[in-house]
């Protein structure tokens, strides 16, 4: 069976490969045909596109975890700077206070 127009599309959204986007849709189509029992009609189109739409959805979640924490880490560095700075700035004053006159 031809694969659908839009499957490079959705690869791309869900940040996978086309060959991968192609072997979800052949497990799409196999998930339909063993819960409607027989294959065409809408039923079985319905089937196997919200299948599919489960395998992308899942593999995108799946590859957008790292982004996540890479934006953690940063607003934690971001929260960071004004204690840094200020024990930097403390760091100056007691280095010129203790200097020998």
């Amino acid at each position: 069976m031809h694969a659908p127009m839009y499957l490079p599309w959705l690869a791309r959204k869900a940040g996978i490969s086309d060959t991968q986007a192609l072997e979800y849709w052949h497990e799409a189509l196999r998930h339909a045909t063993e819960s409607t029992g027989w294959v065409g009609g809408s039923d079985y189109w319905a089937a196997a596109h919200d299948r599919l739409l489960e395998l992308t959805d899942a593999a995108r979640r799946r590859h957008s975890t790292p982004h996540i924490v890479r934006m953690v880490r940063t607003q934690h560095h971001l929260a960071q700077l004004p204690l840094q700075a200020f024990e930097d700035l403390l760091g100056g004053l007691r280095a010129s206070f203790q200097r020998p006159a």
